[in-house]
């Protein structure tokens, strides 16, 4: 419970996140620490603005805050099937819409320089302080002082301050997708048994299933493929396993 003694937490990530029951708010809240932003009150035009310290970094929020909730809003899917001349097919689309997801696989791969997001600076041509040229960066944003931010950050150390500084904000992401989830596509050769026959049906069959994702918000992974599956820590995807595509065969004998 938190210091109010109002928002339980009940799962918490490796990556620096927590799942909260918060008083007034949707079950299932992801919250962390985001980045600082500008409240306006010196001037109004940079209200929302991100605020640097005078090393360049990105400063974070003073408490952690809600993202929103790891729940979906809208689950379903949609089931078609064919039967033309013995020819059996049928298909099934499936979704989760409206949740929120904290990427573990991007928090790491932001944090390393992996994730085309961390390019800028990284081709050099901005020196530092000592008039050197790592790679630097100069984030878009104000300082303390509500004035543009010009303070050069070494490039590494720019990207890598998610870790330090706790920050999950640029690794939460929609969960939603849309899913072909399965393909069959089947002959039923019951036609062909003679009338003495023990055997009354005989249908063979291709499945295949998790087929292809029509439709995701979160890059780089899979919004099924949590490393944590308990209702407690919902939305706090880790590094895990990928998911797998299965293709097989499916012989129904009726006697």
């Amino acid at each position: 419970t938190d210091v109010a003694g109002e928002n339980i937490t009940v799962g918490s990530h490796v990556f620096n996140g927590f799942v909260q029951q918060i008083v007034g708010e949707e079950m299932g809240q992801i919250v962390g620490y985001g980045y600082r932003r500008d409240d306006g009150s010196i001037n109004p035009a940079n209200k929302g603005q991100i605020v640097f310290g005078a090393n360049g970094l990105p400063l974070r929020t003073s408490t952690l805050i809600p993202f929103g909730s790891a729940l979906p809003k809208w689950v379903g899917g949609f089931n078609n099937a064919f039967n033309y001349k013995g020819v059996v097919a049928s298909f099934l689309i499936d979704f989760k819409l409206g949740g929120k997801v904290l990427s573990g696989t991007n928090f790491n791969a932001y944090r390393h320089g992996l994730l085309k997001e961390t390019l800028p600076g990284r081709e050099g041509g901005v020196l530092d302080a000592n008039g050197n040229d790592p790679g630097a960066v100069i984030g878009e944003g104000v300082n303390a002082a509500s004035e543009k931010n010009t303070a050069v950050a070494k490039a590494e150390d720019y990207y890598s301050v998610v870790r330090g500084a706790q920050i999950v904000e640029p690794v939460i992401y929609n969960a939603g997708y849309w899913k072909l989830r399965q393909i069959t596509i089947g002959y039923d050769f019951s036609k062909f048994l003679g009338a003495s026959s023990p055997v009354k049906g005989v249908r063979l069959s291709f499945v295949a299933n998790n087929v292809l994702m029509l439709k995701k918000w979160v890059p780089n992974i899979d919004p099924e493929s949590f490393g944590y599956t308990s209702d407690n820590v919902v939305g706090l995807e880790s590094p895990s396993v990928p998911t797998t595509r299965s293709l097989g065969f499916n012989l129904n004998v009726k006697f």
